[in-house]
């Protein structure tokens, strides 16, 4: 990375000053602006990439991510919005293709992943559901095709699949059922052909 020059428009250095920052790289161009106070970012921050686009929209207080952050691609297209609190990933998530359709959505606390989330295909047709508790799979898991398909349903309990899981064809037809127990198959697991189960053997 380019080493920064960083201008003070105010100069002012001691205590309890606020002083709007604006940092460049060494070409000339901005990197950064923003505010701090007493030395410790506060309020709107935007960062741009080496060529002038916009990079993040940003906001701080006391030095921390502190309320919505916006990342943005190359061309300047929003990836993401998240939210933040005390430099910790609360609450709603959304992050995008560059078509600007959600790519995935969903909650933090504290961090982490937390509830249902959801990805999408490209075009918009919903492809994952899946929810979350302290960061780890643990509920309904739902899995489908770019035709709206149910391909896959099964459960999970802290990060391991867990009680019954389905299987299904990209017709939608159910074509394998069983049972996981924190990650492994036990039980009898049965393969469907024709709309008739018979066992299925597995490793």
């Amino acid at each position: 990375m380019k080493l920064l020059i960083a201008t003070l428009l105010i100069a002012a250095t001691l205590p309890g000053y606020a002083q709007h920052i604006k940092q460049q790289y060494d070409n000339g161009l901005l990197r950064a602006e923003g505010d701090k106070f007493n030395g410790l970012k506060t309020g709107k921050w935007k960062f741009y990439y080496p060529n002038g686009i916009i990079q993040a929209i940003e906001h701080y207080a006391d030095d921390k991510l502190n309320g919505e952050a916006a990342s943005y691609d190359f061309e300047g297209i929003l990836q993401s919005k998240e939210n933040w609190e005390n430099g910790s990933l609360e609450d709603s998530a959304f992050y995008y293709y560059t078509n600007q359709l959600v790519k995935r959505k969903g909650v933090y606390k504290q961090s982490q992943y937390e509830g249902m989330w959801l990805s999408f295909y490209s075009t918009g047709i919903l492809k994952k559901e899946l929810e979350y508790t302290n960061g780890l799979p643990d509920g309904k898991w739902l899995f489908y095709s770019e035709k709206e398909v149910l391909l896959q349903k099964g459960y999970y309990l802290e990060g391991k699949e867990n009680g019954p899981w389905e299987f299904y064809s990209s017709k939608g037809k159910l074509t394998y059922k069983g049972e996981y127990l924190s990650g492994a198959k036990v039980g009898d697991w049965v393969e469907v052909i024709r709309g008739k189960e018979k066992p299925y053997k597995y490793n």
